[in-house]
């Protein structure tokens, strides 16, 4: 949460609404309708959840560690209630007000009260929407993209309940966008010739503040128009959608006493251009290509610049009658495009974490794990950050950073298919990529990349009522660097998934699912200083272990939106070159959710 003044402007706007607005109970994120009666309403949805969770640590690392807790115990209760008013026809008002109480508070101890969400909207003139306060925006994925994070393919169901929490908590959904504060326009026209129509949208937020002294304020804007045009030949079902996309980010130097600041702007086309469309066939054209600017200001000086492009392109086939479609596409990243809107992880893998974030007697700082991934909020951010953050390779190394990862070059291949009785549901997705430029050598690395997804829908081909599913995922992932010995990289990894989920009585479940990830070899990981330069390679990245995350549960759904799901964890970390630094972690929680 962002907490500014305009939240609580906003706030006192909308509870003066509420004041003689009558109540309804319905979803509270969308504009009534014409046909609506009119006048101010009121609407109250939200969620409240209750989590409590004891967590156990043993093995070698945590064997004479005298100064760590052996168990923790902690959890929350929270109640997110979201105030919706409709003053008129054209113009809403949402605020939710957040009320938590960590585990073991008693009496007002441990118990906060906080806007979590607040923002308003509307149109005007039957033409224009507006949005202030906060919004989740979405454009490409080279200009403005929240990418899903690593460590998982086909995630099994019992490991979804946390995950769902992260993300609630974070901000994220499911069509990738980021959590911004500011202000958005858009507006559509439509066209009788060529063009069918046109969506023009333009934002700009603030994503970090001053200090009043070396740290400017810092802002994002861009704006995108799509467009579609008309069939050009109707037989074959020719048609175009394209769209120009524009993303700035700067550093406001009239904040504070903040000498120098940075500018990144991105802008790019992609199309998607249907070439042919019958009742069994279809072929596509689709992609995106544009370039960056990066550039350090002082005042009117240019302290650092640099440019660079991308392309992306490929082709899209599919066999409607056979529920099959065939993604080729070639990728050409430049070693110096960066795009701070597309670029910045999920996970931050320098964060502090909740949970035993040191063990032994030496203090160890713990790498983050499956475990963490899994669980632990404290890895996750939604802010932008201004250079490519760290990455685990053991996790992700082919594109650490999604489709924008810079430095890439080679081929993507995506497959998906379904069984006309939904028994199957298969999808696969590799790349066979090089760098363009070495790092800290000319020697170039060479990286593979497979991720391979089914869920096994038992009950569809035995057609059974209740639920009876398997799911898979697995990834693997190679790198490679020949020269000399000093310059040699050759690490492998590899992610297993495997699931199951059992109705055994209406709305109850049965939940198993396990987690495996095994790496070795080497590589060499940079650490990466301002506007993107390799400071540094600290050390060399060795790797010879695994880590297993298994889990058992059961899931109880009173109705849709609201369950309870208690389950088992347990998770084992070992690692062949430093066996004196394995531990184990046993978990038991409770989590009941409610959408209301």
């Amino acid at each position: 949460m962002i907490q500014c003044l305009p939240k609580y402007l906003l706030l006192l706007a909308c509870a003066f609404l509420i004041q003689a607005a009558p109540v309804s109970a319905q979803d509270g994120s969308a504009l009534p309708s014409e046909k609506e009666e009119e006048g101010p309403k009121l609407r109250f949805n939200g969620l409240g959840r209750t989590i409590l969770a004891q967590t156990g640590v043993g093995g070698p690392l945590a064997a004479n560690d005298t100064s760590t807790i052996k168990n923790l115990t902690d959890g929350e209760f929270l109640l997110d209630l979201a105030l919706n008013a409709t003053p008129n026809k054209v113009s809403e008002v949402q605020a939710i007000l957040r009320l938590r109480n960590e585990f073991g508070g008693f009496f007002g101890a441990g118990m906060s009260v906080e806007v979590r969400e607040l923002w308003a909207r509307g149109i005007i003139a039957n033409t224009l929407r507006y949005r202030v306060g906060d919004m989740d925006k979405v454009m490409t994925p080279y200009t403005l993209f929240n990418y899903d994070e690593e460590g998982f393919v086909n995630e099994p169901t019992v490991f979804q309940p946390q995950r769902d929490v992260i993300h609630y908590e974070q901000f994220y959904t499911d069509r990738n966008t980021r959590r911004l504060q500011g202000a958005s326009l858009d507006f559509g026209l439509s066209f009788a010739q060529f063009l069918e129509d046109v969506d023009v949208n333009g934002f700009i937020a603030r994503i970090r503040g001053t200090d009043f002294f070396t740290v400017p304020t810092r802002f994002i804007t861009g704006g995108q128009a799509h467009f579609t045009t008309q069939a050009v030949r109707d037989t074959a079902g020719l048609m175009a959608n394209f769209g120009l996309n524009y993303v700035h980010t700067f550093d406001d130097l009239q904040s504070g006493e903040a000498t120098s600041g940075i500018r990144n702007s991105v802008y790019s086309l992609n199309f998607d251009v249907r070439v042919l469309d019958s009742d069994q066939f279809a072929l596509h054209l689709l992609g995106e290509t544009g370039r960056s600017d990066l550039n350090s200001k002082s005042d009117s000086l240019i302290l650092f610049e640099e440019s660079d492009s991308f392309l992306d392109v490929g082709a899209k086939i599919q066999l409607k009658s056979q529920n099959l479609s065939v993604t080729a596409s070639f990728i050409d990243n430049g070693p110096d495009f960066f795009s701070i809107g597309a670029q910045s992880k999920r996970i931050d893998f320098d964060a502090e974490k909740s949970y035993y974030n040191r063990l032994g007697k030496d203090d160890v700082v713990r790498d983050p794990t499956l475990f963490d991934i899994t669980r632990d909020r404290s890895l996750y951010t939604f802010q932008l950050s201004d250079r490519l953050m760290d990455y685990d390779p053991r996790f992700s190394n082919t594109l650490p950073y999604g489709d924008a990862t810079p430095n890439r070059r080679g081929i993507r291949l995506k497959a998906a298919y379904t069984s006309n009785n939904e028994f199957l549901e298969a999808g696969i997705n590799s790349a066979f990529l090089s760098e363009i430029r070495g790092q800290g050598t000319p020697e170039l690395k060479q990286f593979s990349l497979l991720r391979a997804s089914a869920n096994l829908n038992i009950n569809k081909a035995l057609n059974w009522e209740k639920l009876l599913r398997i799911s898979l995922g697995y990834q693997y992932e190679s790198i490679a660097r020949d020269g000399l010995d000093v310059e040699q990289v050759d690490l492998t990894s590899n992610l297993l998934e495997v699931g199951l989920d059992a109705e055994l009585f209406t709305n109850f479940e049965l939940l198993l699912g396990a987690k495996m990830l095994s790496a070795e070899g080497r590589d060499y990981v940079p650490r990466i200083d301002m506007f993107n330069e390799v400071a540094d390679f600290p050390a060399v990245f060795n790797a010879m272990g695994s880590e297993n995350l298994l889990a058992a549960g059961i899931k109880y759904q009173f109705k849709e939106g609201i369950y309870l799901t208690i389950q088992y964890q347990s998770f084992q970390k070992q690692d062949e070159l430093t066996p004196d630094l394995d531990y184990n972690f046993s978990q038991v929680f409770v989590l009941y959710n409610m959408n209301f």
